[in-house]
């Protein structure tokens, strides 16, 4: 029984990161107004959210396919090897709002929830 309920809590958390994590990436592009992958992964990393590279990319080209991200590549006054920038579009920007606002609605009604 106790693999059950283990299988069950980790795809239940495995759900609930996929969202979430798509949440953070726009949240941080938007507060940086670009960023460069490793530089993104970085940066959730320091906020708590570690994320492999095999999850990041394969992420940002889909939201760059579904036009929430532009990217740039910038081969200019950079040390090393040419990087791709990411920055959210407007579309980008106003599904970051959409999901900002569900987020904060979810968490209210777990709250109001919890206090029953």
């Amino acid at each position: 029984m106790y693999s059950v309920m283990a299988g069950y809590s980790e795809n239940w958390k495995t759900q609930i990161r996929k969202g979430y994590l798509e949440l953070c990436i726009l949240l941080t592009i938007r507060r940086e107004k670009r960023v460069y992958g490793f530089d993104l992964i970085e940066k959730l990393s320091r906020a708590g959210l570690d994320v492999k590279e095999g999850t990041l990319y394969p992420l940002l080209n889909r939201m760059g396919n579904d036009g929430l991200l532009a990217s740039h590549w910038d081969t200019e006054n950079l040390k090393g090897h040419p990087r791709k920038f990411y920055s959210l579009t407007k579309d980008g920007g106003k599904i970051l709002t959409d999901m900002s606002h569900e987020f904060e609605d979810m968490v209210e009604i777990f709250k109001d929830l919890g206090k029953i």
